[in-house]
């Protein structure tokens, strides 16, 4: 293996570690600290958006999935970026689902162009239902939470 691809793998498994720690923390510690106060260090959200972005499939969805179940509203654009490039179907769905648990206008947009562009037949089914369920709660005034 040459140099470089041995720092790229050091830097990826770093990220892992800190990511693992970031986690870690915050389960152990009782979650004494609000979401919000994570998402305001720089850190911890660069942290997650680099996660997001990883080489590393595992590492993208566990970033993917956080990001949704928790709301980090912060992301969206960082989400919304790798909807248009993500390679994995499984997680572009699961980018569509955490842009839509954000109630993210922008986020539908994009997911809407997914239903006729896709090349993946359940990537555009679930898309279009993800997007019907947005429409439907939009004009029922509803909220995803």
């Amino acid at each position: 293996m040459n140099k470089s691809a041995l720092n790229k793998m050091e830097k990826l498994n770093m990220l892992c570690i800190l990511l693992i720690i970031f986690l870690v923390t915050g389960i152990s510690s009782g979650q004494t600290t609000k979401l919000s106060d994570l998402t305001c260090n720089k850190y911890a959200l660069k942290n997650l958006e680099m996660g997001i972005e990883s080489e590393n499939q595992s590492v993208r969805k566990s970033a993917v999935y956080f990001a949704g179940k928790y709301k980090v509203t912060e992301a969206e654009d960082v989400l919304i970026r790798q909807l248009k490039t993500e390679p994995e179907s499984e997680i572009r769905i699961l980018i569509g689902l955490a842009l839509f648990r954000m109630n993210s206008e922008k986020g539908m947009e994009e997911l809407h162009k997914l239903v006729s562009s896709d090349v993946n037949p359940k990537v555009r089914k679930m898309c279009c239902s993800i997007y019907t369920v947005f429409l439907q709660n939009k004009l029922n005034g509803d909220d995803n939470g």
